[in-house]
């Protein structure tokens, strides 16, 4: 009896802050009913079978009391809200106003309809907006493609069927995960909207971002602010990224940065893509290649980089208007091709080559490079080594073929094959100054090269030529194409190329 007067008690207590107006009566039946007085208020307990109509709505249970003074009910056990048989909520008992129409229920609350499935332990139901509310906890789940959905916070607004998710959210599906702070997900649609700090788990990847929108239903996403997807290999940051699940591409716009960390490898630029499927990127537009490494640090600069690899090879490619700095090496060509499994650089057309004081130039220029260092080179057609002696004077070496080996990063032995012809000044031993000129011809040769300096030559076959004191030599020698040309930035070369610069070097 003390149980049944403090349920009471609470009831008046709670009635009392409900503002009266010209409402719709409660109207409910029962089997059985019993009326009563309590604080000098008129109560009416019903039980079995007990059912209230309230503005369209049916509200069943096993017992309640209602008091029709106040238009309000409390339900206990097996409670059940109809709304016209699109939205039905269940729980444990619930305390409705019929003047505001809102209803508190408390216990095992369940919210289903047609789409979805709400999982409370209590929930604020207001009628007129159509609108659920809960505070403790919630897991939604999409009745249709099996997502589950949970968090601390929630708003259910059921005539458009969307949910807005607050504090510790984490969308659960297959085939990925989302964790936010907020987010808004709509049933009609299957469009996840995210606010605030979110993190997506998917089979591939995982991306952070603090804005943006996830179409479950198409499987495509944007993320905006400071967006990372981080991968398997490598992370991609940008201002904002549009992701295809399906086809696992990513398309990046904004300070787009690829950092390959197992590689030492970062790409910047203004647009990207990324395909997590087939691991390939494509980065252009102020675009940048970084090689770090112990011993140097190499920028390429170029309008475009794409990035492919499978089982069998990776590929990099730097594609237009190539510009090459670094501490060893800088370089000048169209378009480089390199190969990572068999660490095959290839520098393709015009391309231009500086190794400290050495120029290199042939139609085309092939390395052998791996974990910065440099292994081999290879010069093919009109290829041409020019090495500065002093302000005026330029050791030339000019062959069909010019193969390099290289120690430490230095060229140390050159072989020179068929058309084989060199240029090359000697020093006096006293006084180190220039003395002498070497002009030579022979069909191959080896040379050995010191401190950028011709140390020693081996001919293969016999040679030709002469040696001359520099004091008797009547004019300066060069060899056929010899030209040294200036270093320029990427900037200046792509001046050249739309025209804004005087053409040539």
């Amino acid at each position: 009896m003390r149980t049944v007067l403090s349920i009471v008690a609470i009831f008046l207590l709670t009635s009392n802050f409900i503002i009266h107006g010209q409402q719709k009566k409660i109207n409910f039946s029962s089997k059985e009913s019993k009326g009563i007085k309590y604080n000098k208020k008129k109560l009416l307990v019903l039980w079995n079978k007990v059912v209230f109509n309230h503005e369209s709505s049916i509200m069943k249970c096993d017992s309640a009391i209602y008091e029709r003074s106040n238009n309000s009910f409390i339900a206990y056990k097996n409670v059940e809200i109809n709304e016209n048989d699109s939205l039905k909520i269940y729980g444990d008992s619930i305390h409705y106003f019929g003047d505001s129409q809102i209803a508190y229920i408390y216990g095992n609350v369940s919210v289903e309809s047609n789409k979805i499935k709400l999982n409370t332990p209590t929930l604020i139901y207001d009628k007129k907006t159509k609108v659920a509310f809960y505070k403790n906890g919630a897991t939604v789940n999409d009745l249709d493609k099996g997502y589950k959905i949970e968090s601390q916070k929630g708003t259910f607004k059921t005539q458009i069927q969307s949910v807005f998710f607050k504090e510790n959210v984490v969308l659960t599906h297959k085939d990925y995960q989302i964790i936010s702070d907020t987010l808004i997900y709509h049933t009609s649609n299957q469009r996840s909207d995210i606010i605030g700090n979110t993190e997506i788990i998917t089979n591939n990847s995982t991306i952070y971002s603090n804005r943006g929108w996830f179409d479950n239903q198409n499987s495509n996403a944007a993320f905006k602010g400071e967006v990372i997807l981080k991968s398997k290999n490598q992370k991609l940051f940008a201002d904002s990224i549009f992701y295809n699940e399906i086809s696992g591409e990513s398309y990046a716009e904004g300070n787009v940065l690829i950092k390959d960390d197992s590689a030492k490898i970062i790409i910047r630029g203004n647009y990207g893509t990324y395909n997590e499927k087939t691991d390939s990127i494509k980065v252009w537009e102020n675009s940048i290649f970084i090689q770090q490494d112990s011993s140097d640090t190499i920028n390429i600069y170029a309008d475009q980089f794409i990035r492919y690899q499978d089982s069998l090879k990776e590929l990099i490619i730097c594609y237009n208007n190539v510009v090459i700095n670094g501490n060893l090496i800088d370089g000048d060509c169209d378009s480089i091709y390199y190969n990572k499994t068999d660490s095959t650089l290839k520098c393709i057309e015009d391309p231009i080559i500086w190794l400290d004081e050495n120029q290199v130039t042939g139609e085309k220029i092939e390395f052998k490079i791996s974990d910065g260092k440099i292994y081999n080179m290879s010069v093919t057609n009109n290829s041409m080594i020019i090495t500065r002696k002093d302000s005026i004077h330029y050791d030339q070496i000019k062959g069909d073929k010019i193969n390099g080996h290289f120690k430490n990063n230095e060229l140390n032995i050159l072989d020179v094959n068929k058309n084989g012809k060199a240029i090359y000044y000697s020093n006096d031993e006293k006084d180190s100054l220039i003395n002498e000129i070497n002009i030579i011809s022979c069909e191959s040769m080896k040379i050995n090269i010191e401190e950028n300096k011709i140390e020693k030559i081996r001919f293969k076959t016999k040679p030709m030529g002469k040696t001359l004191p520099l004091d008797k030599a009547k004019k300066d020698f060069y060899l056929d194409d010899f030209k040294i040309i200036s270093k320029r930035s990427y900037h200046e070369k792509k001046g050249v190329a739309k025209g804004e610069l005087p053409k040539g070097r």
